[in-house]
Parts: structure tokens; sequence; C-alpha cells
């Protein structure tokens, strides 16, 4: 797949590595200087007296450089690749360090430059029998780095995660449970939940990784288009047209794990504790028509799953839970009109008069933009959350008690609470194209193919890649 082509197929959806792995101490004498572009090193590893395996970059000439997420699991997958966190050297990204357990117990290293495919050489293997605290490294490479764009973005509570144009996933924030932890490979589609994080790997397999209670780990098998993670399920639609949910099935979300309601759908979104997806239902007569019925399922003390009769072209599930009154769910009709059910205890769920193309749902309040660019907000305003300013916005993203939209200029305003204290949050300047608010931050990816996170950083959600 071009990146292009993968720059397309994701904006319709919405590394312990490069080289070699160690086999001895290797005395060979460092490369010759590098330039701006190119950079020479090895891979090194050392056995800790834990039985855990520690890995490295050796800069040819310069000092070790250890990143962030460094230590080989002792219960790794075998042949599964993971990866390091970036690998800097002088300030700049150069990729990350790839490593996988090998049947024969052996772990294979590799590398992967920033905007480069993984490399292996031919010593890249580090010994069972290796002696503890004894940094041995593999044969020298040289690589090519180079920034690579970002081209999605998912919020979830805590944490951030966002896909690069070659299909690269980068997550940060609160990692407590693995949630930070993406696998290697080339994704699609990305989706932030409570902490646990889903994607769609380029052949259309689902990926989960983070907290695996309740099952939220065990994505079924098959390709699939899209995927919507919610606060302990997540569904996602088959490249045939129906939905598997699995998780959480308490208020019977997730069917017993088995698919949802019988059908072929084009779109889903798990809320807090249920779930709702427009059928494809197209007419023969009006095959141009991209609406579709709605079903619901989950919980439904407050009638969130009671989905109006019509045809619709979007639909949103909040992810607040029953407790919080936040039970609810829109749609937007074929019409371009709003329609709102569920419940109604904290506040009114009955949304502005207007025609509509795109909304989006918080913890208890959502946003929708009109034809013209305007912003309509209703539900919780507690804390300022629904008072975006009037203009004219492309994309908007409400997060539990704040909302924030992008301009048409491409700049970035945000009204509500951050749970620092702030009754408004400010976006870096900037021109922005795409935005996911979470549950107390949000980012961005500028025009330059760099993200923003602003807000919250209790977890560090907000501390981004630079590049």
């Amino acid at each position: 797949m071009t990146r292009t082509t993968r720059r397309a197929a994701i904006a319709a959806l919405t590394a312990l590595a490069a080289v070699a792995a160690i086999i001895a101490a290797d005395l060979t004498p460092p490369a010759a200087a590098q330039s701006e572009e190119e950079t020479t090193g090895r891979i090194v590893a050392r056995r800790l007296d834990d039985g855990r395996v520690e890995f490295g970059w050796q800069p040819s000439g310069a000092a070790r450089v250890l990143p962030r997420q460094r230590y080989f699991p002792a219960d790794a997958t075998v042949e599964r690749w993971l990866r390091s966190s970036p690998v800097e050297v002088d300030g700049a990204e150069i990729g990350r360090i790839n490593a996988r357990q090998s049947e024969d117990g052996r772990i294979e290293f590799a590398f992967t430059p920033t905007g480069g495919e993984r490399i292996l050489t031919d010593a890249r293997y580090f010994p069972t029998d290796a002696r503890p605290n004894r940094w041995l490294r593999s044969t020298e490479i040289t690589i090519s780095t180079g920034p690579i764009p970002f081209v999605a973005v998912s919020a979830g509570a805590l944490h951030t995660c966002a896909i690069r144009e070659n299909g690269e996933i980068e997550c940060w924030g609160d990692n407590g449970k693995g949630e930070t932890n993406a696998p290697d490979g080339e994704f699609t589609a990305v989706s932030a939940g409570f902490n646990y994080t889903c994607a769609i790997s380029e052949n259309g397999e689902i990926e989960c990784w983070g907290w695996s209670n309740y099952g939220k780990l065990d994505a079924p098998e098959g390709s699939y288009t899209a995927i919507s993670t919610g606060g302990s399920a997540a569904c996602a639609i088959r490249d045939t047209g129906e939905i598997k949910c699995w998780g959480d099935n308490f208020y019977g979300q997730t069917y017993g794990q088995r698919e949802a309601p019988e059908g072929s759908y084009t779109i889903v979104s798990a809320g807090g504790s249920h779930i709702c997806a427009i059928a494809e239902t197209f007419e023969a007569t009006n095959t141009d028509d991209n609406t579709g019925e709605l079903e619901c399922w989950g919980a439904n003390d407050a009638g969130q799953t009671d989905a109006p009769s019509g045809r619709f072209r979007t639909v949103a599930a909040t992810s607040g839970h029953i407790s919080s009154g936040g039970a609810n769910s829109c749609a937007i009709s074929n019409t371009g009109a709003i329609t709102c059910w569920g419940a109604k205890r904290n506040w009114d769920t009955d949304a502005p008069d207007g025609i509509y193309t795109t909304i989006s749902a918080g913890g208890s309040h959502y946003c929708a933009i009109r034809t013209n660019g305007e912003i309509a907000c209703w539900g919780d305003d507690e804390y300022g959350s629904t008072r975006i300013p009037a203009g004219s916005y492309t994309a908007v993203s409400a997060g539990d008690y704040f909302s924030c939209a992008i301009r048409e200029s491409g700049e970035i305003t945000c009204k509500g609470y951050d749970y620092t204290g702030r009754l408004q949050i400010n976006a870096p300047p900037g021109s922005y194209t795409a935005i996911s608010a979470g549950s107390s931050h949000a980012c961005a990816i500028r025009e330059s193919g760099e993200i923003a996170c602003w807000g919250n950083n209790e977890y560090g959600q907000i501390d981004a890649p630079t590049d």
C-alpha cells in the first residue's frame, strides 16, 4: 500500500529493532562521520539479574542511548514484534528498536528508522545463555531518518494514540495498564477507549492492547473496516458489513460476544454502556442514498437504546454511564435534522433546530456542525462546555466537560473545564486539520502533520511526539 493510498484509507474511516540482534561483543571500529540525514550505530542489549533483557542504541563514536521503554518482557508472545519508545540522538528522533521472542528462546532484534522500513542484520539474536549485566551489540548499521506526518488521532480517557502516514501508531499518556504500548505494524484506523486501545491493521485484522478486564482485548478474528471503543466494550464492522462486539456484556453490549443485531452496517458508535449503529438499508430505487435505519443495544434503563424510526446518516453515543445521567444518543437524519433519545436527568437532550453534517458526543453533552459551518452544542453546561463562539467551523470534538472546534481558518477554539481548575482550556496557536477530545485533554493534527495536545497532563497525555 502506498502512502497516498494509506492516507486515503485512514481519512475514509476516520519498534525493538532495525538492525541486528546481539550475539556477542564486537570491537569493530566506529564508522565514519554521519550526515544530517544518516546515522550509524548498533543495537546493544544485556541480561539483567531479574531475567529481563535491557536494550538500547549505541551511536558510532558516541555514548549509549537508552529509550524510555527498553525492557523486553519475559512473557512476550512468540514471534510478535514489540518496539521501544523513540530513540533520540542529539535531540532528534531516529526510530525505534524492535524485538521479538523466537521459538528457540532467543530474542531477535531489529531497527525501524523514522520514516523507513525495518532493518535486519546478520547478527541480530540475543543468546539465551548471555552473561548477566554484560552489554552485547549487533553489527553496525546506517539508517536514514526523516519525520513522518500524522494523519489520524484518537484521544482516550487519559491517553492518546495517532497514526502516521506510513501506518505506524504512536501512543502517549497514562500507561498504567499498557494502553500506550502500541504494537508494531501498519494500521488504517485506531480508537482509544478507557485504559485500552484497539486498531485495524492494514490487512483488516484487529489488535487491542491495554487493560484486559472484561475481555476488552479479545478482539474477534476477521477483516474489518471500522471500529469504536466504548467504556468497557468495543464493536467493529466487518468488510462484509456485519458487526462484531467484544468486552463487557453486563448490559448486553456485546450480545454475549456474538454478532450484534443481524444485518449489514456502515457506522457504529460505542458509548459508556450502550452501542448504536446504522444499518445499510439502501433502496434499489435510490442507490445514492447513504442513510440507513438505527439499531441500538445494551443498557436501556433510560431509553438510550430505544432508537427512533427513520433513516439516518450518522450516530453518536455518549461516553457517560447510567449513574451520570449521560446515557443517551443523538443521530443526524437523512434530512440533516438531529434526533436525540435517552436520559434527560441532568440536562435536555433536545438538539437545536438546523441542518447538520457532523456530530460529536462528550461525557454529557453534544456538539454538531450545521451545513453553513456554524456550531451548536447542547446538554450539560455546568462548566461552559456548550458555549463555542459564533463563527464557521470545519471540525468539532466534545470531551467530558469541554468542547474544541477547528475554525475555517484552521485555528482551534475550546470552551469548558479540564479538571485542572481552569474554566477554559486554550489550544496552541496554529492551523489544524483534525482534532480529538479525551476525558480532560485534547490533541489535534497541524497542517504540517505534527501533533499538538493541551489540557490536563496528570498522566502525560499531552506529551505528544515532537516531530
